[in-house]
């Protein structure tokens, strides 16, 4: 009889506890239940096979990857990405992918500032710029890039807009991406995501295999979990080299895996 007691009080004692938490002022749900901590980076559409995020609102670091095949290219998809945002608005990246027919990785270095957040002017904007080994015209460039985001209600909209310029050769090419994500259960989010790049110089000799255009597009799905996030994209994928007259189309997919640290 006396533990029957002790545990009553016990049970009563939490229950109390919990219920004042919830009451007191500030407290929100999340203080009692944590949110994965990769949810609001998924949601903020910095997870996503081709497009760039616009907001970088969580401090550590964020890895993701993904792996797949073009059957257009006849190729793999690989990419990768280190984001690390250590002060505030801040984000130093470093991205690994195989451009191009090629199956081998060339890394990059690059720089994205959020110039602007939805709290005080209704949409996140980020500037920055990457250096790559391989550019996608094939040879070492510079990217400058401009990332944009807003959400309507849930869903998140994003559009990335880039210029690259060799560092030899006068090689130029344009970058365009543009996507939308929505959550669709506790953790689970779906959406599209897509990329177009176009060669946009016209005189000289031009790099072995360089292409004229390229382009993918598709839906994604991405589940997260804790620190992690598992993505599946699959979708289409088309592209025309500048010697032929060709234009090539297949099916392209591919896994990613993220985690936040």
């Amino acid at each position: 009889m006396q533990m029957r007691l002790i545990a009553l009080g016990l049970l009563v004692t939490t229950s109390a506890y919990a219920d004042g938490r919830r009451g007191r002022p500030g407290v929100t749900e999340d203080d009692i239940t944590p949110k994965s901590e990769i949810r609001d980076s998924v949601a903020d559409g910095a997870l996503l096979p081709w497009s760039i995020a616009a907001r970088h609102g969580r401090q550590g670091m964020l890895v993701n990857g993904y792996g797949g095949f073009d059957a257009a290219k006849d190729a793999p998809v690989m990419s990768g990405a280190l984001e690390g945002t250590l002060v505030n608005r801040l984000t130093l990246r470093a991205t690994a992918t195989n451009t191009g027919m090629s199956d081998e990785l060339k890394p990059g270095f690059g720089v994205l500032f959020d110039i602007a957040r939805r709290e005080d002017a209704g949409v996140d904007v980020a500037l920055g710029g990457d250096y790559e080994l391989m550019g996608w015209n094939r040879n070492p460039a510079l990217v400058t890039r401009v990332a944009a985001g807003a959400n309507a209600g849930e869903m998140r909209m994003q559009a990335n807009a880039a210029f690259g310029l060799a560092t030899s050769g006068g090689e130029r090419f344009g970058d365009l991406r543009l996507s939308g994500l929505h959550p669709v259960a506790d953790g689970v989010y779906a959406g599209v995501d897509s990329r177009a790049r176009v060669d946009l110089e016209r005189a000289g000799e031009e790099p072995s295999g360089e292409l004229d255009w390229d382009m993918q597009a598709g839906p994604v799905a991405t589940v997260a979990v804790g620190r992690w996030a598992v993505s599946a994209t699959g979708g289409v994928s088309a592209w025309k080299l500048r010697s032929r007259d060709t234009t090539h189309i297949g099916a392209v997919g591919a896994l990613g895996v993220g985690a936040a640290f």
